[in-house]
């Protein structure tokens, strides 16, 4: 594991802090410089699952199948349980599909991420580039978060994610660090209080990002 953006000083104060890490250096190195003045988020390049948070975010497909990347990996932590649950859970509330831009909570039984947020980027496995899937998932996901604790349950205080859409999905770091950004200042800072009109929402009008040489 190797630290690229630590949390800053202002971490403890936060509703929600974010351990944002990748495998992949480029990514991580994406993420960190568009969370760089983020006192509530750090960055690592490693393994998820070595993390400790409340929270795990799985950006699984819409129908909850998890037999694939970092979603089976997750699957697997928690020794084959997850995808049973969040199968489940998206039949039984989300009548067998849980759109892209909404997130559910479930409460597993662990000792680690004790709490699996699942917020698809993608209806189907496929790639995503050019979306603004990432943006969408991670807003909803943080939203969930945040939600947690407002019914008297216990509260997410730590959220655990990759860089969504950046494997299968083919993102690019970049575009899914300026997306997952954009998302954590339009919940996390409260961004949507300020808008005044839909064409001020994020990404109305997206840039284009081009491949590195």
């Amino acid at each position: 594991m190797r630290t690229v953006k630590p949390f800053g000083p202002g971490a403890g104060d936060a509703p929600l802090r974010l351990h944002l890490c990748d495998v992949d250096p480029g990514v991580a190195e994406a993420l960190a410089a568009c969370f760089r003045d983020v006192d509530a988020a750090e960055v690592v390049v490693g393994d998820l699952l070595a993390l400790r948070a409340d929270a795990l975010l799985s950006p699984a497909n819409s129908f909850g199948y998890m037999d694939g990347g970092v979603d089976k990996r997750i699957d697997d932590f928690y020794r084959g349980k997850a995808q049973r649950a969040v199968r489940r859970r998206i039949a039984e509330r989300w009548r067998g599909e849980l759109p892209v831009g909404s997130a559910d909570v479930l409460e597993l039984p662990s000792a680690r991420f004790r709490f699996l947020v699942v917020a698809p980027t993608m209806r189907v496995p496929g790639p995503i580039a050019g979306t603004i899937h990432a943006y969408l998932a991670f807003r909803a996901a943080l939203a969930a978060a945040l939600d947690r604790g407002r019914d008297g349950d216990p509260p997410i205080t730590s959220l655990a994610a990759t860089g969504l859409g950046t494997g299968v999905g083919a993102m690019s770091g970049e575009e899914a660090g300026d997306q997952m950004r954009a998302a954590y200042d339009m919940v996390v800072a409260e961004g949507w209080k300020r808008l005044a009109h839909p064409l001020q929402a994020p990404f109305v009008v997206r840039p284009r990002y081009l491949p590195t040489a």
